[in-house]
Formats: C-alpha cells, sequence, structure tokens
C-alpha cells in the first residue's frame, strides 16, 4: 500500500498523498515503510515536509495580510518560512537519529530516520486552516499536538518501542530540538532581522497572536 512508484508523474503524486494519508491516520505502516524505502528519499519525503510548510505558512499569512506585504514579497517569504521549516525538521531528525545512536543497542542510518521524521510533519498539511478567524489559533495548537502523536507513533514503530517509551523520548527530542533551534535562532538574529525587512518589508505586526487578539477586540488592523 505504501509502496514507492516514481514510474510517473500521476504515480508520484499518488505515493505522495498515500504516504499523507497514513501520516494523517497515523498508520504504523506508513512510518514503517517510509523507514525502510530502500529507494533513498525519491523526493517523496522532501515534497512533504515542504509543502506541510508551506501550508503551514499560508496558515500564518494573516501577519503578512495585515502589513499589506506585496505580492511578490509575500511570495517569497511564504517560500522562505517553507524551507525554514524544512530545517527545523532536519534537525528535529538529527536530534532523533544522534539519541537513536548514543542510547540504542545497534546504529541506525540517519536518512531511514529522517523519511520517518519526514512523515510525521503530514499533520502540518492542515497548517493553512489557520487561517480561519478566531479559531486559527486553537487549530495551531491542535495541529501541535498531532504532530506529537504523529512523531511518537513514528518512534515507536521505528525503534520499537513502547507507547510510554515513544511519548517520554519524543518529549525529550522535542525539547532538545527547541533548545537547539532557539539557539541557533539568537545567534543568527541579526542575519534573520535583516533578511526579514529585506524581503517583507518592516513588520508592523509580528505574529498570528497578535493579529487574532485585535481581532477579538475588534481594533482596526489595516
Amino acid at each position: 500500500m505504501y509502496e514507492i512508484d516514481t514510474s510517473g508523474f500521476f504515480a508520484y503524486i499518488g505515493t505522495i498523498f498515500r504516504f499523507v494519508g497514513g501520516g494523517l491516520s497515523l498508520d504504523p505502516a506508513a512510518f514503517q515503510s517510509a523507514f525502510n524505502d530502500s529507494a533513498t528519499f525519491s523526493g517523496i519525503f522532501i515534497w512533504i515536509v515542504l509543502i506541510a510548510g508551506l501550508s503551514l505558512m499560508l496558515g500564518q499569512s494573516v501577519v503578512l495580510f495585515a502589513n499589506r506585504v506585496k505580492p511578490a514579497r509575500f511570495a517569497v517569504s511564504i517560500f522562505m518560512g517553507a524551507l525554514k521549516f524544512l530545517l527545523d525538521v532536519l534537525v528535529y531528525a538529527v536530534v532523533v537519529w544522534g539519541m537513536a545512536n548514543v542510547l540504542g543497542a545497534k546504529p541506525w542510518g540517519f536518512i531511514e530516520v529522517a523519511r520517518a521524521i519526514a512523515l510525521a510533519a503530514s499533520p502540518y498539511w492542515l497548517g493553512i486552516f489557520i487561517l480561519v478567524p478566531f479559531l486559527g489559533l486553537i487549530w495551531e495548537r491542535l495541529i501541535k499536538i498531532y504532530v506529537f502523536l504523529a512523531l511518537v507513533v513514528a518512534t515507536q514503530t521505528i525503534f520499537g518501542l513502547s507507547f510510554l517509551q515513544a511519548m517520554s523520548g519524543s518529549a525529550l527530542v522535542w525539547a532538545i530540538s527547541f533548545v537547539v533551534t532557539t539557539a541557533f535562532g539568537r545567534i543568527f538574529t541579526p542575519l534573520t532581522d535583516r533578511l526579514t525587512r529585506l524581503v517583507a518589508g518592516d513588520l508592523e505586526f509580528s505574529s498570528t497572536r497578535q493579529i487574532y487578539e485585535m481581532f477579538a477586540r475588534h481594533d482596526q488592523i489595516v
């Protein structure tokens, strides 16, 4: 059911959607197939993460709308956000792989682990619904819980852990990844701030939370 089929364009697209469906349904077989795929990435899991990042960025694009970002800059900002999301998933995969090799009884291949972790990002395909007024922030939190559960299933499946072991391990990896990305973020803050101003201009509003709080107070935004 989850075999990689790259024989044609539509077969390739169909394979992506089958894996995403498996990720969304938290099907262990999908994560096991992603881990066992012998044809390297075939690009499929990179596309899954990029599309997840694009959907998430579109869901948070109310910030760009509120700041009246021009269409060209809007598109570039969305694409750059998706690339950053890809890097965040890569960091998480590196942390999972590192801990598995330090604590595990046998060596684990990075590419195999990364494929399974990439599939766990599937719930972010629903990130575009963060745009829904008033419900956006709640939806964003629900998606994060959804992704965490997908990560639990992924680690439980590929490493043969119990549910409690996978949950505690995923929580630890999540915390470590947060520290790592935050540390790197602070180091490169001057560069990222400059890049943000270059791409999107000076932003008066900086977060979806700020925008939705203004909606809730019926304040004038634009």
